[in-house]
């Protein structure tokens, strides 16, 4: 009979924990969601640009582009980095124009 109730403590217990684990992660996920989502939220209503997934990757495609290019001109590529950098500005104009 004791070890019937032991057994039965220690499988609430690790239910309990269980719970809590996975209740805090649903709790960290909820509200790291509404925080990417206000977050996107204010970046398109200031750049004007619709709120569709490929509007959102356009636009980090024409960032990359661009600090890309803008890397290419520090390291004194300039040529290849007025190109590229040219490149990810048409795009992003494009975009949120």
């Amino acid at each position: 009979m004791d070890n019937e109730s032991l057994f039965h403590w220690a499988g609430e217990q690790l239910g309990a924990l269980i719970r809590t684990v996975v209740d805090g992660l649903a709790w960290l996920l909820t509200h790291l969601s509404e925080a990417l989502g206000g977050f996107y939220a204010g970046l398109r209503d200031t750049l004007g640009i619709g709120d569709s997934t490929a509007s959102l990757v356009i636009l980090v495609l024409g960032v990359l582009i661009l600090i890309a290019g803008l890397r290419r001109l520090l390291a004194l590529r300039l040529i290849s980095g007025i190109v590229v950098t040219a490149l990810g500005v048409v795009l992003l104009s494009w975009l949120i124009g």
